[in-house]
């Protein structure tokens, strides 16, 4: 895959395809670092991250643009215009998810109960390794289909994980007795952080649609 990258380094559609794909990974990196530091209480490291996650997603959504403009000039690739238009857009989305939830770590930081601290560390862990193979799953799905399950696959597991673990942390957060404004930022929190798995999901089984159909 490296050299591949390098033979399409460059101003190919696919190479900015690939740019975009490394910068979302980045993106849920930086997040999930960010609420690392977070549960671990160290403000000024999740801020920090946060600022990351954030000039991340304005950088990916001017690839995006490039990407858009470049979509409708006399290039080929495999997939159709409609659907390079949707799996740009659905990256882009997800971004904005990972945005969301570094911004609610910026706009209040109570000390995290050491009773989420866990669970919010492996939610930001599973969800860590979803950037990683959706990054892996453009990559392949523009030059050979057949890795493409194993990712797409990959991505619902992690999702799974977290979901479960959503639900345990929110039972907690009830249990805790927290107050009001507490509660509810943990509780959007958990959510936010959340969302991020789901809307990868949607987009890997929206891959998995696109894969199945071009390759009958």
């Amino acid at each position: 895959m490296k050299k591949l990258m390098k033979k399409e380094k460059g101003n190919s559609l696919r190479y900015l395809f690939y740019e975009n794909a490394e910068l979302l990974n980045q993106a849920f990196q930086t997040m999930c670092e960010a609420v690392n530091a977070y549960c671990q209480n160290n403000i000024k490291e999740a801020r920090k991250k946060a600022e990351e996650t954030i000039a991340i997603e304005k950088k990916q959504d001017r690839s995006r643009e490039v990407i858009i403009e470049r979509i409708f000039s006399k290039e080929t690739m495999v997939f159709t215009r409609p659907d390079r238009l949707k799996i740009i857009e659905r990256m882009d989305k997800i971004v904005d998810e990972t945005e969301i939830v570094v911004r609610k770590l910026l706009q209040f930081n109570p000390t995290p109960p050491a009773e989420l601290v866990e669970g919010l560390g492996k939610m930001a862990e599973n969800i860590g390794k979803i950037g990683i193979d959706l990054k892996k799953l453009i990559k392949v799905i523009l030059v050979d289909f057949s890795e493409g399950p194993l990712y797409i696959k990959n991505v619902n597991d992690f999702r799974r994980e977290v979901r479960e673990i959503h639900w345990i942390l929110l039972t907690k957060i009830f249990e805790l007795k927290l107050e009001p404004l507490e509660f509810n930022y943990f509780q959007n929190l958990i959510k936010a952080v959340s969302k991020v798995a789901d809307k990868s999901e949607e987009f890997a089984d929206e891959i998995n649609g696109m894969l199945c159909k071009y390759a009958l």
